[in-house]
């Protein structure tokens, strides 16, 4: 890993932290999906 990734991950305070950036706000293939899969995961389906 180069020093700016040891640095990211060691600077973290929440796994959030971890995804700002550049692919915040890009669409995903996913985003027509997830309202189901949310609700999925609220239900306790929590495996692939």
């Amino acid at each position: 890993m180069t020093y700016r990734t040891v640095k990211l991950f060691a600077d973290a305070v929440a796994p959030e932290d971890l995804f700002r950036g550049q692919w915040q706000g890009r669409p995903s293939k996913l985003d027509a999906f997830k309202p189901y899969l949310d609700d999925r995961w609220n239900q306790g389906c929590t495996n692939a």
